[in-house]
């Protein structure tokens, strides 16, 4: 499997489709304990869900280093997800830098619902340098 500190800034990760059936919505809101019921009634995903799918399904082509940081996360939510939609999602190594020791990689990515985006989120994360 490839690693993120392995790949050029602007490397495009292939695009990618998943699903946010009930059972992902669940196993999210019972691991962080969201217990809003405005997402049940409304009938739609938690936003941080999708992103958190959305990033998981991206890790299956992609490692991390061992003593990666997440250091910081940026979101912009465009419009509702409906449980059970399928979803695609295009991202790409923005920037990445070399400092006095970490790799600093940043992730944008785009989640698209029907075509039209739904959710654009910017992922930093720190890692060290491949020895």
């Amino acid at each position: 499997m490839t690693v993120l500190t392995e790949l050029p800034a602007g490397h495009t990760f292939e695009p990618f489709s998943f699903n946010v059936d009930a059972r992902r919505v669940r196993a999210y809101r019972d691991a962080t304990g969201d217990a809003l019921s405005l997402y049940d009634r409304a009938g739609v995903v938690p936003p941080l869900a999708i992103a958190a799918v959305a990033l998981g399904v991206l890790l299956e082509s992609v490692s991390l280093p061992p003593g990666t940081l997440h250091v910081n996360e940026s979101l912009s939510f465009q419009r509702p997800v409906p449980v059970g939609a399928s979803l695609e999602c295009r991202a790409i190594l923005a920037q990445r830098s070399v400092r006095a020791g970490p790799v600093v990689s940043v992730l944008d990515s785009e989640i698209l619902l029907e075509g039209q985006s739904a959710i654009t989120a910017r992922a930093t994360v720190m890692s060290p340098q491949p020895s």
